[in-house]
């Protein structure tokens, strides 16, 4: 499609652009034009008929010339006209020039963000390079949202002006029904200028790159729950179930487009932040919401918006009726998966006999299966809790509510006993028989479990306790009968379902972990992890296709480890940090559980036995990335806790609460804390201060 037959569409469409005509060779030859309802200065642009196809798009191999006033038109035209590679039955752009005050691009790609580069002033400046252009990711609105813009403000950005926020409004409605209307496979390349509020489209081409469609991925939980570097095996696993775990929003709304929950950059697995924002908005619910939960950065900003919602009642009825009956479904989904499971396990103690190959086929699809499953019903629940919580949270009633419920989570059990192994009143043994399947990361196959440990192991996790240098033990606070506690029963009842399911799967987890050990150490020898290795190429292995030693020189791409908080990736393995206009800074933390608390900084960065050691100060404050149930060793041993990543509905922050130590998350990035670093941290206000 020709530029000039996307300016006749556009036109069609009554988008709006600025007033145009054409000229062709011939005429141009004939000197037979003329341009009496043109205002002038024009702009004279290329349009050579394969300039912008789905396939190439010749963008900036032809002249363009601004600024072209009545007696500089002639010499402009042939300029444009002799770029060509062949002039004949070819035809130039003349259009009328606008004075913008902000011009830019927008990438709308088909799947993945939309993201947005302007300027102030004319485009040429950014085309040109003349000007740094600041960068926007733009949510999808429609026109009830810019009818309402004047009054009720949906979209909260800090752009410079109300006319330039107004006008990217528009910009995106009027993407989506160029999309529509041009039927483009990949997505538009649309350039725009916005000019005393007004919006004007200049030119929307088809994209011909979709490998650099984008997405904005988060480490969030992930970065709780997972180790650092995660096995291969697990990355492998957890990444091939992107599509599956989106696939429980396409059930709530099939309107919505293919997207995965997950995907892979830089070795790790992400979370797609954006494919999760995209489906608020759809859906016209905060997008803080969703940030809130898994602890990111909400980079659309887009507020509630009621008229948009009460057309996705049905949506948000089928959400109710999941939360209304979830424990229900939690309970029946763990009595029928620990009788199915275990009549899978033992059918395949033959088949890994008689055929590897086929046994570890099953076995990968029985996990991954449970992997999504899990992950599903953790979503239903997270998404029960969220409000009770966070209303309780905004009333700073949630540690109250919390103190008063009696009955405790699972893991909060698990925590109590880790303590009592410490203190010497719980036997190792009768600690491993009640919680050897768990252990550090233990949501990562490729992680031991504390059934695993060896003597040495043993050794270096449970520290003599006379070598320890704790404070002194903190008094427990009372935990009073508030009467109105019960209002919110529901939601701390919640909560204990979420910890009981994590319980119970991790011990599937160490089930499934064990039966790999023991039967790719019968049939590869002890050297080898299979954890090490992806599904595929341990496959093959089991096949008899290679061998041992080949798999082990086989070379993999080196992970990243979770060295960014939210970024922009593409499908090529490109990634850049945020555009800075969508990161709100923030100045304080989210408090888990109050209490004023002074100490030095214990700066650890995972969570390990090799990392167990005794804090370095009697009064330590443990400060990490984020923070998981493996982190509970760690627990027993400071007065307080921080973390960047994490929200009030971790599994940590439920223990953390729980067990009534201070503690903060999602502490700002700029509060740089170093081990020894004097510190007051205030889990009420998620306040953290240096002393000194």
């Amino acid at each position: 499609m020709s530029k000039l037959s996307q300016l006749q569409k556009i036109r069609q469409l009554k988008a709006p652009t600025a007033p145009f005509t054409s000229v062709s060779y011939a005429a141009f030859q004939a000197g037979e034009y003329a341009f009496d309802r043109l205002k002038f200065p024009v702009a004279v642009r290329s349009t050579f008929d394969q300039e912008d196809g789905e396939e190439q798009s010749f963008a900036g191999q032809f002249e363009t010339r601004l600024q072209v006033e009545r007696d500089g038109l002639k010499s402009a035209i042939a300029d444009v006209f002799n770029s060509y590679p062949e002039a004949d039955g070819q035809q130039v752009i003349v259009q009328q020039m606008i004075e913008p005050e902000y011009s830019g691009v927008l990438f709308a790609y088909t799947t993945g963000i939309w993201r947005l580069e302007w300027v102030e002033g004319l485009g040429e400046n950014l085309v040109s390079g003349k000007r740094t252009p600041k960068q926007l990711l733009l949510p999808k609105f429609d026109w009830m949202d810019r009818w309402v813009q004047p009054w009720f403000r949906v979209w909260t950005t800090d752009l410079p002006e109300r006319t330039l926020e107004t006008g990217l409004i528009d910009l995106s409605i009027w993407a989506q029904r160029l999309q529509k209307s041009f039927g483009s496979v990949n997505g538009l390349d649309i350039e725009f200028a916005i000019a005393k509020g007004q919006l004007y489209i200049l030119q929307a081409r088809p994209i011909t790159t979709p490998q650099e469609a984008e997405e904005v991925l988060t480490s969030a939980n992930h970065k709780e729950i997972l180790p650092p570097y995660p096995s291969r095996l697990m990355t492998d696993i957890i990444s091939r179930s992107g599509a599956d775990l989106f696939q429980y929003y396409q059930d709530l709304d099939p309107t919505l487009p293919n997207r995965h929950f997950l995907k892979m950059a830089a070795g790790m697995p992400w979370i797609n932040l954006s494919a999760l924002l995209d489906s608020m908005v759809h859906w016209g619910l905060p997008t803080q919401l969703v940030c809130t939960s898994v602890g990111a950065d909400d980079f659309y900003q887009v507020r509630l918006r009621p008229y948009r919602a009460v057309r996705k009642i049905g949506v948000f009825l089928k959400v109710l009726l999941q939360q209304w009956t979830v424990r229900k479904r939690i309970t029946n989904w763990l009595d029928q998966t620990q009788d199915q499971y275990q009549r899978q396990q033992e059918q395949r103690i033959a088949l890994w006999e008689e055929h590897p190959a086929a046994a570890f086929q099953e076995w990968a699809i029985a996990f991954r299966r449970m992997y999504v499953e899990l992950v599903t019903n953790m979503q239903i629940l997270t998404g029960a809790m969220s409000g009770p919580v966070s209303l309780l949270n905004r009333l700073g009633l949630l540690s109250k509510v919390s103190d008063a419920a009696k009955q405790k989570s699972a893991t909060t059990d698990y925590l109590n006993a880790f303590q009592e192994l410490t203190q010497g009143t719980l036997s190792k043994e009768a600690f491993v028989e009640q919680f050897g399947h768990r252990g550090f990361y233990e949501s990562d196959l490729g992680q031991k479990r504390f059934a695993e440990y060896a003597q040495t192991e043993w050794k270096r996790l449970l520290i003599p306790s006379g070598q320890l240098q704790v404070s002194p033990a903190r008094p427990a606070k009372k935990r009073t009968t508030i009467w109105w506690a019960g209002l919110f029963r529901g939601a701390i009842s919640l909560m204990h379902t979420r910890e009981h399911l994590r319980a119970e799967t991790m011990r599937w987890f160490a089930e499934f972990r064990y039966e790999l050990l023991r039967n790719s150490h019968t049939k590869l020898g002890a050297e080898l992890s299979p954890f090490s290795y992806p599904i595929d190429d341990l496959q093959r292995l089991f096949q008899g296709e290679i061998t041992p030693d080949q798999l082990q020189d086989k070379a993999y791409p080196v992970q990243s480890g979770w060295d960014m908080d939210s970024f922009i990736a593409n499908t090529l393995g490109r990634r850049l940090p945020l555009p800075t206009s969508n990161s709100p800074q923030a100045k304080v933390g989210i408090g888990i559980y109050p209490g004023v608390v002074q100490g030095r900084v214990w700066r650890v960065s995972a969570a390990d036995f090799t990392a167990f050691d005794q804090p370095p100060f009697p009064n330590a404050i443990l400060v990490a990335e984020a923070l998981d149930p493996g982190w509970i060793p760690f627990f027993t041993k400071v007065d307080g806790v921080l973390s960047y990543v994490g929200g009030l509905l971790s599994h940590a922050s439920i223990i953390l609460r729980e067990s009534q130590i201070p503690a903060i998350t999602q502490l700002p990035r700029h509060i740089e804390l170093r081990t020894g670093d004097r510190i007051e941290l205030n889990g009420l206000t998620g306040e953290v201060r240096k002393l000194d």
